[in-house]
């Protein structure tokens, strides 16, 4: 199915001064939801999920945070810590004009989509997140693949040294 894609920009302002956001909008409608990439990766990353979601009728917008993408990249390190994305995610809803949306996102955006619930929870109705990197994570994975693991390799004939 064929939906409209517009390429779009807005600007945040910090203590550091103005940057431009790029950003990329499919379909149309009050229904909205917001899809962050991982790391260093571009707004494309997530232009296949957006192309199914806003043919099943969401208003799907997919954004370059400062330092991604085509969005800029300021010379201020504090411009790229996950608190400075998730307020990058308001300023696009407030741009929009979208009360809420459901954020989501990759890697680092789903951390950015955790960190926006977290900050303006009344602006987020709800969250896609795949491979979150979660503080402790080595520990967590350890603690659930651990047993998983041990009984592959168990079940394999695998002879670790």
């Amino acid at each position: 199915m064929l939906v409209s894609e517009r390429i779009g920009q807005f600007f945040v302002e910090t203590e550091a001064g103005r940057d431009r956001l790029e950003y990329t909008e499919y379909g149309a409608g009050d229904a909205w939801v917001v899809l962050l990439p991982g790391e260093l990766m571009p707004r494309r990353m997530q232009q296949p999920l957006a192309r199914v979601l806003a043919g099943e009728g969401l208003h799907v917008v997919t954004l370059d945070p400062l330092g991604h993408g085509r969005s800029d990249r300021p010379a201020d390190p504090h411009a790229y810590s996950v608190t400075a994305f998730a307020e990058q995610v308001v300023a696009l809803l407030d741009h929009l004009g979208a009360a809420q949306a459901v954020v989501g996102g990759s890697g680092l955006g789903a951390n950015v989509a955790l960190e926006t619930a977290a900050v303006a929870g009344g602006r987020v109705r709800g969250l896609i997140l795949d491979a979150p990197i979660l503080d402790n994570g080595v520990e967590a994975g350890i603690l659930a693949f651990g047993p998983l693991l041990q009984n592959i390799a168990a079940t394999s004939g695998f002879q670790g040294d």
